[in-house]
């Protein structure tokens, strides 16, 4: 009979009692998506490609004089950004085209005698022309005159790698590259370092006197003018000398 009493009560408590909620689990479809969603979000964005069809990099002949060069491209329709790049001696930029026809823009500006260097802009370009130029050990230009004056230029760099340009009343036109021997190398620096180069003037010139071609030698950040053969330290003349009878040597002039 108790028991009989005890499971309606029983019966009736259950039954009022509230009941649990359900716990919710996540499907593995939606675990999926959010973890892939995740990885997106945390994927690197792709780097863009740099388009250079319509740039140049160019090197001023003579960066303390930049005026023309400058004027010359504004007039171009042609747009300078410096490269970054900090030098007395060397002026870099790259140079932004109207259009992509670089080739004939190269031809344009070459022709203008502004620029010792034009070429196309690309990948790793500018970071292996500023190499090259801080490599640079020694570098000689001979300018015309109203004669049969000599015209080229030449580059040493510090290994001994030789660069030179044959442009007008020269045996070798043209560009030749050869290397100096361990013993012209080694000449070649002690005579660089007999004289401090920056102790040297900027300039030797009369510009009352006319019809004289200009030598510029560019050397440890520091580039110099001799156009009247005067005055000049022994210690430059000595180095003028030796470059030139290394070019003698291998007949690109007379």
């Amino acid at each position: 009979m108790k028991y009989l009493l005890f499971a309606p009560l029983l019966l009736a408590l259950t039954c009022s009692s509230p009941k649990k909620e359900n716990s919710v689990q996540p499907s593995n479809e939606a675990s999926e998506e959010t973890t892939t969603i995740q990885k997106e979000e945390n994927k690197e964005k792709p780097i863009p490609v740099k388009n250079y069809s319509n740039e140049l990099i160019v090197i001023l002949k003579d960066p303390k004089h930049s005026d023309d060069a400058m004027a010359l491209i504004k007039n171009s329709s042609l747009q300078w950004t410096d490269a970054d790049y900090n030098s007395k001696t060397t002026k870099i930029g790259i140079v932004t085209l109207p259009d992509e026809d670089r080739d004939t823009w190269i031809q344009r500006l070459q022709q203008t005698g502004e620029f010792k260097f034009v070429g196309k802009n690309g990948k790793e370009v500018l970071k292996n022309i500023i190499a090259k130029e801080e490599n640079k050990l020694i570098s000689l230009r001979k300018t015309a005159c109203f004669g049969d004056c000599p015209v080229y230029e030449v580059s040493i760099d510090k290994d001994g790698n030789v660069t030179y340009n044959g442009i007008q009343y020269v045996l070798e036109e043209g560009i030749r590259e050869f290397k100096l021997t361990d013993e012209e190398l080694k000449t070649l620096n002690d005579k660089l370092s007999k004289k401090d180069f920056s102790s040297f003037k900027d300039s030797y010139d009369n510009p009352d006197v006319m019809d004289l071609a200009s030598t510029y030698i560019t050397h440890d950040n520091k580039q110099i003018q001799i156009r009247l053969w005067k005055d000049i330290p022994d210690e430059l003349i000595d180095i003028h000398e030796y470059i030139g009878d290394l070019l003698l040597k291998r007949k690109f002039f007379e």
